[in-house]
């Protein structure tokens, strides 16, 4: 009676295997040529397997791309929301967290270009731990922190300014160290925080993002480039 059960899990394993090693080809490439320059036959020789396999898991550049930054931005912001959930202060925990998704882009060029290309997606189905970002709006502006009409106009700003600052991380090399500081200060700012207010919360310390080796930023950041 097991032995079907037994199959069954390691195809399906197998199966997940396969399509995260699609999904590390697709950010090596996408990272490297950009998504607009970035063609199937571009993945399958990144991938190393053949167009069937390929359209197994996937039928179009757009679908792998929608997996690409759901698995990188879930996993980036997961691991920032557990980094930052001591703070008892919502206003804190965001602020805390924008600068530390941006000073992780810095350290992995490859997924900020990735995500400034693509674009990042407002859907909670696509990129549930967006959750966070909508749960510390919400406690801020409850709580007077943060002046707003409509908590969904805070995560607009908030992560449209996010996705611009890291298109300027990935293009631009005139800016300082203090970038991801101000532009946060920015943010804080347009959530009507005074510039009192907004300048103590970027002042707070804050820690690197610790990524596991099995991560999938630091897994593609090993891989060697094949695309041709």
């Amino acid at each position: 009676m097991s032995t079907p059960d037994f199959r069954t899990r390691v195809a399906a394993e197998k199966r997940e295997r396969m399509r995260t090693r699609l999904i590390e080809a697709a950010m090596e490439v996408f990272s490297l040529k950009g998504v607009d320059a970035s063609v199937i036959e571009d993945l399958i020789a990144q991938a190393q397997v053949s167009r069937g396999t390929f359209y197994n898991y996937f039928r179009t550049t757009e679908e792998v791309m929608a997996a690409v930054l759901e698995l990188v931005g879930n996993e980036l912001l997961s691991l920032v929301d557990a980094a930052i959930a001591d703070r008892t202060d919502p206003a804190e925990r965001l602020a805390c967290g924008v600068r530390m998704v941006l000073q992780t882009a810095r350290h992995f060029p490859h997924a900020g270009r990735l995500i400034s290309r693509v674009g990042v997606t407002r859907s909670m189905d696509h990129l549930p731990a967006l959750g966070y970002l909508l749960r510390d709006l919400l406690d801020a502006t409850a709580t007077g922190r943060f002046q707003l009409t409509d908590p969904m106009l805070g995560l607009d700003l908030v992560v449209g300014t996010t996705s611009a600052a890291l298109l300027s991380l990935s293009m631009r090399s005139d800016l300082t160290d203090a970038y991801p500081q101000e532009i946060t200060f920015h943010i804080l700012l347009g959530l009507g925080m005074t510039r009192a207010a907004a300048r103590k919360l970027v002042d707070k310390p804050i820690q690197a993002v610790q990524l596991p080796p099995d991560s999938l930023l630091v897994r593609t950041q090993r891989l060697p480039s094949q695309a041709t």
